[in-house]
């Protein structure tokens, strides 16, 4: 063995247009290039460790074990790996004094996942005094809302397993039936100046009332975010998906981002942006903020509201910085996928979406490969994608609206007689 990364599962890894394949071939392009034994040692030193200091003492001590090797070996490793890079030599950097660093995202596959860790479990009952269909379209709405706010952190129980519980739904019976850990309930306010509902957060065990408040809010959104903020604030062990927010006021601006972004209108990406950046001056290191500036990047560049690539510069380095904080992301990877592809590099993008398909918000991955496929101009597989998007979350205001780009590239006539989407819009092409 030529270093101690050959005791260790080999992985492949993606970075830019790059892919290093598990048995050492470096491909860019659909074009294959060996790298030498030690060389690729390395290499995988450095790409298992992106955006971190490695010592030369530790590389020397990995690629060259048992051996008297001086500084001039590892220097030569590093001359040719920068020039198998090329253009992109400058991903290793020398940290004088120290060390090399790679600089570019990195994400690695084909790693063994952490086991499951146990997560609580949610039922969201529709609310009581509107009509049933009204409670069932804001059941549908708190459901995808609480999944794309906390992610893997909470099950939020489908309402398709609630739908052979006829309505009126009998709260007990349904918890019996289903076993969550916790419920939601509520019930719209009536008479009151502005939309108000009541809404009680109970265990499921006992049944017994652990919160209860007074939800306001102009509009669906509003209202959303101030309930997403209840929940995350008053289930015992919860914290939104991918890394810890250590500021609670940094996880209401996130909230608040989100809500905004969906909205994806001109002026609620302008609001999202807003709050994305005061929450992370609050907390710098919460990675699904960096995601969200990602959104507001890219959605404005649908929007025909920035240059397109100055819009994938910034998403590139707020998604770059997301993966050093949480480098297994899905989020952050699934956004890293498109920026890839919208960079020139179809093979490495695809890569990146069949890692994303498996435990990541299928409905934004469909979303974003949809945008891929059209990028590409395979404008059958983005029909199929954004269709599929679409099924996960009919309410995707970017989805409907990229649809009818896709149909227009292919049927103008089609996409002329479709259901508008709310807002014009000058999608980039």
């Amino acid at each position: 063995m030529d270093s101690a990364t050959d005791k260790a599962p080999v992985q492949s890894f993606v970075f830019d247009h790059w892919l290093l394949q598990s048995d050492g071939t470096l491909m860019r392009d659909g074009h294959g290039v060996h790298v030498p034994p030690k060389e690729l040692s390395v290499l995988r030193l450095l790409l298992a460790s992106a955006g971190k200091v490695i010592t030369k003492d530790h590389l020397l001590d990995c690629v060259w074990p048992a051996t008297d090797a001086g500084e001039e070996s590892l220097t030569r490793c590093i001359y040719a790996l920068r020039k198998l890079l090329k253009d992109n030599k400058d991903f290793i950097a020398t940290v004088y004094g120290q060390g090399y660093r790679f600089t570019c995202p990195v994400v690695a596959l084909g790693l063994n996942e952490q086991a499951a860790v146990r997560v609580s479990s949610l039922a969201i009952l529709p609310f009581r005094g509107v009509s049933e269909s009204q409670a069932l379209d804001w059941q549908d709405a708190m459901i995808r809302q609480l999944t794309t706010a906390f992610g893997e952190a909470l099950h939020v129980v489908p309402s398709g397993l609630m739908a052979a519980y006829a309505p009126p739904i009998d709260a007990r019976c349904l918890v019996e039936g289903l076993m969550p850990d916790f419920y939601l309930t509520g019930r719209h306010v009536p008479q009151a100046v502005e939309q108000q509902w009541s809404v009680e957060l109970i265990r499921g065990i006992d049944h017994a009332l652990l919160h209860a408040q007074v939800v306001r809010g102009e509009d669906l959104g509003e209202a959303l975010g101030e309930l997403t903020c209840l929940v995350a604030q008053r289930l015992p062990g919860l914290r939104p998906c991918a890394t810890t927010c250590s500021s609670y006021p940094a996880l209401v601006a996130y909230l608040n981002g989100l809500c905004s972004v969906q909205r994806h209108t001109a002026q609620s990406l302008r609001d999202a942006l807003v709050q994305f950046r005061h929450g992370l001056q609050l907390d710098e290191r919460y990675a699904p903020a960096w995601c969200g500036l990602v959104d507001v990047w890219l959605g404005q560049a649908m929007l025909g509201l920035c240059d397109l690539q100055d819009a994938i510069d910034l998403a590139h380095s707020a998604v770059a910085r997301a993966l050093s904080l949480d480098p297994g992301s899905p989020p952050a990877i699934a956004r890293l996928a498109l920026l890839t592809s919208l960079r020139g590099c179809e093979e490495a993008a695809q890569v990146l979406f069949r890692r994303c398909m498996l435990n990541a918000d299928l409905a934004e991955v469909h979303f974003f490969h949809a945008w891929h496929y059209w990028f590409w101009q395979r404008h059958g597989q983005a029909a199929q994608s954004i269709d599929r998007c679409l099924r996960h979350d009919p309410n995707c205001v970017r989805a409907k609206m990229l649809r009818v780009r896709i149909v227009q590239s292919s049927d103008r006539e089609q996409a002329m007689n479709m259901e508008p989407v709310g807002h014009p819009a000058v999608l980039l092409g």
